[in-house]
């Protein structure tokens, strides 16, 4: 498709230009090479021993908050702290891209994340991803390690952990570099071989880390004071005004409010528990869940709220998706953990690992969730308190010979893992898969319309709204559904080839599109395509008395349709095919229908739409 020739191109020249753009000039890699940053003083190099650097990035609110409880606990320890965004170092684009479009896909679209975790679950896959974001970013990550001039850097993002073990690996950082993963089930592509050490919650998390070829040691991951401090279950309900005899469920998605809140908390209230649901930063969902269970007595919805300490202290359960630092929180509280609809891929894999630890329990279903919290509700069954690395030793304790140039007792052996050390061209081999991927993939889809603000309807449709689209092929029958929707007189877009546009009339309350007519299997060109577009384009404006405004690929929805689009037309992306009406672009193909069969498919669609109680708006609303 043409959409791919510009694909290639635009991947060619993005990692070509990166590559000669963001390496430092060669004085200064020379004198990076031999130090770590600019020369200093042997006092300076004395009070750097004592100086970390923790490195973040605000993607979600984990990976911060695990920065800032290190932080807190090596301050504490005697230690001199600095804090930076690292991700936002490296590469502006990349953390507007991760913070809004992987925001979205996870709160919108969660089964679009597992395809890349299956990919990056394989060592070679991380190894790319690792390696196209090194090569192309690491060296940013110079300035900021120059300017504080750190004796040791720890990164709890793991693309920023992937740069410093490119920079430790080629010999342009010469001090540790460390990583800190909060979650129990450790991906590979969290794991830098070349990194100094990865500090992990459990034995189970260390074996992983050894697997992707890292080096690991156990801690005691720190969580904000208030945690440690938390008051007792009695008094914390008297802060909140919570029932004393009430069996009450603490229902979180994280910073980002994702997973199916709203589904655990119908399950944890109908069970006859007190249920608290935290959205986070998740304003829609707030509003949504307090329109359909806010009015219930049981029920308290709330958003962002800094009283998360109170409220662990206060309830009996604690139900989440496998966030790792809200997870760890818990467990310092002894909340015990029901992880519920886990985000696919990472989520997931978290929760297989924290059940087999002993910190969470995790259950498959509705069904099971709701038959759980009845049976704790009505004390027949104790949820067991999570259970806690036994003597794992705290950050301080850990980093302390490491920063001193010693081998740090007790870390697991890494399994020797040939590294990859491909020519940059390859950076430009792996950034071009992504972006081919990205251009024929759903998800390239959400980030025009996410990132770039393309409006795309039907992508994100409103609660309760649909709108009716119908493909017609041949001119008689386009005339038949014509006439059809005016008798129904409720709006609707007919989509039209070049041949069914024959039919069409004009009529102001209809909006018309153009139907990309698919190419024989084998034989399909993109410039033939596009041409037959232009062509349906012309044609439904010379019958119709105005040009289309949409354009419906002939198969799904992806940034290449872009490019066979005729001007002026938008991209419209329709919902599923068949089965019950739901909100967003209900399309109705009636390819091969004579005309009374094509009435008759468009009417039981209407019916369809007033059974669900749908409100049928035009495209242009959706």
């Amino acid at each position: 498709m043409t959409g791919y020739l510009a694909v290639i191109v635009l991947a060619l020249l993005l990692s070509g230009a990166g590559y000669l753009l963001y390496s430092p000039r060669v004085s200064d890699e020379k004198r990076i090479h031999r130090t770590g940053y600019p020369r200093r003083n042997g006092a300076d190099t004395e009070a750097a021993l004592a100086k970390v650097l923790v490195l973040t990035a605000a993607v979600g609110g984990g990976h911060e908050a695990a920065g800032q409880t290190i932080r807190a606990e090596l301050e504490k320890a005697g230690r001199s702290v600095a804090m930076a965004d690292g991700l936002h170092e490296i590469s502006r684009s990349l953390s507007w891209f991760l913070n809004r479009v992987y925001c979205n896909q996870a709160r919108n679209k969660p089964g679009s994340l597992a395809a890349v975790f299956a990919v990056t679950s394989r060592r070679a896959g991380a190894a790319a991803v690792r390696f196209t974001t090194s090569s192309l970013f690491a060296n940013r990550l110079l300035k900021v390690i120059s300017e504080e001039k750190p004796g040791l850097i720890i990164s709890t993002y793991p693309l920023v952990t992937a740069a410093l073990g490119h920079l430790r690996s080629r010999g342009k950082l010469q001090i540790p570099a460390v990583a800190v993963i909060a979650d129990y089930g450790v991906h590979p592509l969290w794991v830098s071989p070349s990194a100094d050490l990865h500090l992990v919650v459990s034995q189970r998390s260390a074996e992983l880390t050894e697997y992707s070829g890292g080096k690991a040691a156990v801690i005691r991951m720190p969580v904000a004071p208030a945690f440690y401090s938390a008051p007792a279950r009695g008094e914390a309900r008297r802060i909140l005004g919570l029932p004393n005899e009430a069996f009450v469920v603490l229902v979180v998605g994280g910073a980002w409010g994702i997973g199916d809140l709203g589904g655990a908390a119908r399950c944890a209230a109908e069970s006859g528990a007190y249920t608290i649901v935290v959205t986070g930063n998740n304003t829609q969902l707030e509003a949504r869940l307090e329109e359909s269970l806010g009015s219930r007595d049981n029920v308290r919805i709330l958003g962002w709220t800094q009283d998360m300490p109170v409220l662990m202290a206060a309830a009996d359960c604690l139900v989440q998706n496998a966030g790792g630092m809200t997870c760890t929180e818990a467990i310092e509280v002894g909340l015990p953990i029901v992880i519920f609809d886990p985000i696919p891929g990472h989520g997931e894999l978290n929760a297989v690992v924290m059940e087999q630890v002993g910190a969470a329990l995790q259950v498959n279903s509705p069904e099971e969730l709701q038959t759980l919290l009845k049976s704790a509700v009505k004390r027949e069954t104790s949820l067991p308190a999570p259970t806690q690395e036994a003597g794992a030793p705290a950050v301080s304790t850990v980093l302390d010979p490491l920063a001193a140039g010693s081998d740090v007792p007790g870390t697991a052996r890494p399994r020797r893992v040939s590294r990859l050390r491909p020519r940059p061209v390859l950076a430009s081999v792996s950034l071009l898969a992504f972006l081919s991927w990205l251009a024929f993939a759903p998800a390239g889809v959400a980030v025009a319309a996410k990132g770039f603000r393309a409006d795309v309807p039907g992508y994100d449709p409103s609660p309760g709204e649909v709108s009716l689209g119908i493909r017609v092929t041949d001119p008689a029958t386009a005339a038949a559904v014509e006439s059809g929707i005016r008798r129904e007189r409720m709006p609707a877009t007919v989509f039209a080839n070049a041949r069914a546009s024959e039919g069409l009339r004009p009529a102001t309350e209809l909006t018309f599109g153009v139907a990309e007519e698919p190419g024989p299997e084998g034989s399909y060109l993109p410039w033939r395509a596009k041409s037959q577009a232009r062509a349906a384009a012309s044609e439904i404006q010379l019958n119709t008395g105005a040009p289309p405004g949409y354009f419906l690929p002939a198969t799904r929805t992806n940034l290449a349709a872009y490019a066979e689009a005729p001007s002026h037309t938008r991209l419209v992306m329709p919902g599923k095919t068949g089965g019950t009406p739901s909100p967003g672009l209900m399309l109705v193909d009636t390819s091969g229908l004579n005309p009374e069969a094509a009435r008759q498919k468009l009417a039981r669609a209407f019916q369809e739409i007033r059974d669900r109680d749908l409100e049928c708006v035009p495209l242009a609303e959706l």
